[in-house]
């Protein structure tokens, strides 16, 4: 039987890195966790994330990337970049089985609020273990990889590559630089509505670009909720049905027991700042 490659779609922090792991833990999964600079092959002189030039030359080079050492396994690939970039998925893996995760909007946007208020993009120590040793995490099984930038990028790529990349370490040193997806125009949103109002419309754009993935990939796309898959066994059953990867009997008490508790309940607790990004999502 020919299985599809899974890509697990989402916005960044909304448990597109636990499903890696849930999926990941299958012996016949092959994970790919935020190959970020693969998906932009050929766009580095864009400096955002909406926007992508769809060549066979890039679409291919993309593909073949990320098949090439499968061994027979199923590609299981995420990257929160591609909340913003359906048509450029769709064309690289059209077959693809599309996990798409959501998270309650005021916690998904809260969490990327406080990982920009911390500086936490282009970090220096976070960029360099991620484009030279490794994605994800260490302490999830299966949510971590090794592709390191050399083998991501082509060598025609690295003269836009360090102008984006300087472009980025520039912004991060005298601005505060919006951690995740980055949308075009990003720090002029980010001067006109605030760091937070900035996070508000990237979800507000991700569930726009949202409803063109159900355009491109119809039945091959099911929506997942991130605290359901936390607390139920059956909502892990459902999502691994969905992506028709095998697995055994006891496998899904065991890995639902992986989940690390106090992860699980931080990433449900309330905080004051809520009624704000509320209020800011019905008005915006």
């Amino acid at each position: 039987m020919r299985f599809s490659p899974v890509i697990i779609v989402g916005m960044a922090r909304s448990g597109t890195t636990l499903v890696s792991h849930i999926l990941g833990s299958l012996p016949n999964v092959h994970t790919e966790v935020e190959p970020h600079a693969l998906w932009k092959a050929g766009n580095f002189k864009y400096f955002n994330d909406e926007e992508y030039e769809i060549t066979p030359e890039i679409t291919g080079y993309i593909r073949k990337k990320l098949t090439k050492k499968l061994s027979g396994k199923i590609l299981a690939e995420k990257s929160p970049i591609n909340c913003l970039r359906p048509d450029l998925v769709h064309a690289v893996f059209p077959e693809a089985k599309i996990v798409y995760i959501e998270r309650d909007p005021i916690r998904c946007i809260y969490s990327n609020y406080s990982r920009s208020i911390k500086k936490d993009s282009f970090k220096l120590s976070i960029a360099f273990k991620k484009y030279f040793f490794y994605t994800g995490s260490k302490d999830l099984s299966g949510a971590i990889s090794d592709r390191n930038i050399f083998q991501q990028v082509s060598v025609k790529d690295i003269p836009y590559i360090l102008m984006y990349a300087a472009k980025m370490i520039y912004l991060r040193q005298f601005y505060t630089l919006p951690f995740g997806p980055k949308l075009k125009n990003f720090m002029q949103i980010v001067n006109d509505k605030g760091l937070l109002g900035y996070h508000v419309e990237v979800y507000r754009r991700s569930m726009k670009y949202k409803q063109r993935y159900i355009e491109l990939f119809g039945n091959n796309l099911e929506v997942f909720n991130m605290e359901n898959i936390m607390i139920s066994s059956q909502e892990i059953k459902r999502m691994v049905d969905f992506t028709e990867v095998p697995y055994s009997g006891n496998w899904l008490e065991q890995i639902r027991n992986s989940f690390d508790k106090e992860r699980v309940n931080s990433s449900l607790r309330k905080r004051s700042i809520d009624k704000q990004i509320e209020d800011m999502l019905i008005t915006m």
